[in-house]
């Protein structure tokens, strides 16, 4: 009998010590258990809150492209070279998201492509070129043509202005004395059927810091009655960058087409889309580029 009692100690020991070893082993698991389940609740939450940002984001672009095309509170009339920009807040399910539409201030690629601004290390400059419509003189002897130069600097370093070469068009005569930007000297070239205009900036170099838009302007006219004529031009900025000088070209048309393409920019949350969009005669609107960062 007392072998039997001895043997039933021992398993009721044994039984003991593996009841104590679960338990423990149970504790040590179900801390991490729980916070394994937690965290998966957490990214749940996370996951809603971007797609409901990128849901309202989207929303507020959609918005902004509804206003352009169809001209909602004046958005595209009250859009000019001298106001560029327009911002305005919407409520898309209970997120406020704030709109900045504004006139691009950048230039069509050879390829016809548009890159979208956005920081960039370095010196990266932009130009763009507006040309107004036509105004007769009172004698109505001269047609007067107004060009409008936007350079931007969308990089982070600070870029020294050079020199801009305007193209004109071939009826246009540069208004002398019409200038008017940073300290230039003027040099007038006729080519072919053309003139080009050389504005060599003087010492000191015009300094254009990071985000910064200088506008240049000047006047040319014609004795021609060009009637529906849309006038055009391009050009080329040269700025330095670093050791070697860079250079920036441009284009534009008078008339409408030459503010018809504007940035559209919404931020929620740290979610933001940027899109660049244009509008054609007819009043159709064109996306020409939609990134996200």
């Amino acid at each position: 009998m007392s072998r039997k009692l001895e043997s039933m100690k021992r398993q009721r020991g044994t039984a003991l010590i593996m009841v104590l070893l679960v338990l423990a082993l149970g504790s040590l698991l179900i801390t991490p258990m729980l916070n394994y389940v937690s965290t998966g609740l957490t990214g749940v939450r996370i996951s809603e809150d971007l797609l409901f940002r990128q849901y309202a984001a989207d929303a507020a672009v959609e918005y902004s492209l509804w206003q352009l095309k169809y001209n909602v509170d004046g958005l595209t009339e009250g859009l000019d070279p001298e106001n560029p920009s327009s911002n305005t807040t919407i409520t898309v399910n209970g997120i406020e998201v704030p709109i900045i539409t504004e006139i691009s201030m950048s230039p069509d690629s050879e390829n016809g492509t548009f890159t979208v601004l956005a920081t960039e290390s370095g010196i990266h400059v932009g130009a763009a070129l507006t040309i107004l419509p036509s105004v007769w003189c009172g004698s109505g002897q001269k047609e007067y043509v107004t060009h409008l130069v936007y350079i931007y600097n969308y990089g982070t370093s600070a870029a020294h202005l050079k020199s801009v070469l305007q193209q004109l068009d071939p009826s246009l005569m540069y208004v002398e004395g019409s200038y008017e930007g940073p300290s230039a000297t003027l040099t007038k070239t006729n080519v072919g059927d053309h003139w080009e205009l050389y504005f060599d900036f003087t010492q000191p170099l015009p300094k254009l810091n990071s985000e910064d838009i200088m506008l240049i302007s000047f006047i040319a006219w014609t004795r021609k009655n060009m009637g529906e004529h849309e006038f055009s031009g391009s050009g080329q900025v040269t700025y330095a960058a670093f050791n070697t000088d860079e250079v920036a070209s441009y284009s534009g048309e008078s008339g409408l087409g030459a503010v018809g393409l504007y940035d559209i920019t919404v931020n929620v949350g740290g979610y933001t889309v940027l899109v660049n969009v244009g509008i054609t005669e007819e009043g159709e609107l064109i996306i020409r580029s939609w990134q996200i960062q």
